[in-house]
């Protein structure tokens, strides 16, 4: 029995999302990591789904079901209280639990148009993924200096991190020099203005343009 390309994708897709959050709860329940820590360590892993996005999928319906069945999962999961088994209580900011899948419905929808490529997909989705939580990880540890951007407190040492992060992956990606640098720029800037978990939405679209727009 052969299983088709797409089910497949989105049975692995399921899994992938569910062990991780599974293992974000082992790991905050017995070793005790800080509810900041855990939710970091979820956002970048799971922005490794896009490369099931881009290279699993090749029907646009099946694609888009993971990231609206997350909309509506992340909806109960923040609303319905589930957060305080992983230490989260700020609705607010858990909100960005909720704007990651739909940034992602609202890239998979780009691509699958044919607006963006294979490449400004992935820089925007891993650009808020590891350079947002990298950032929050790395600058909660060593940031020493701090600053405040609309009542959010940041450090230029995670802002640092945010920027050389955003940068390497766009390089890696083969943007150009100058590009590589007006996007980790732009995503910088975003990550550290923008308020209430909407970064998640600000950031990787963002990023993803300039990504369309510099071809």
């Amino acid at each position: 029995m052969v299983v088709d390309q797409n089910i497949l994708s989105l049975f692995v897709s399921v899994c992938f999302v569910c062990f991780t959050v599974l293992v974000a709860f082992l790991l905050y329940r017995f070793l005790h990591l800080r509810n900041e820590t855990v939710r970091k360590l979820i956002h970048i892993t799971v922005s490794n789904w896009v490369f099931i996005l881009v290279y699993g999928f090749d029907n646009i319906g099946y694609a888009l079901l993971g990231p609206i069945m997350f909309i509506f999962i992340n909806t109960v999961f923040v609303y319905g209280g589930f957060g305080r088994y992983l230490g989260m209580g700020d609705r607010k900011r858990d909100n960005g639990l909720i704007y990651f899948p739909i940034t992602l419905l609202i890239l998979t929808l780009s691509y699958y148009k044919g607006i963006m490529r294979e490449c400004d997909v992935i820089l925007g989705v891993l650009a808020m993924g590891y350079g947002d939580g990298l950032a929050a990880l790395i600058g909660s540890r060593i940031g020493k200096h701090k600053y405040n951007a609309f009542g959010a407190n940041k450090s230029y040492e995670g802002s640092f991190v945010m920027f050389v992060t955003t940068l390497v992956i766009a390089l890696l990606l083969d943007y150009s020099i100058p590009v590589s640098v007006i996007v980790a720029v732009v995503a910088t800037i975003l990550e550290s203005i923008t308020p209430l978990g909407l970064d998640n939405l600000t950031v990787p679209i963002m990023t993803a343009l300039i990504g369309v727009i510099s071809c």
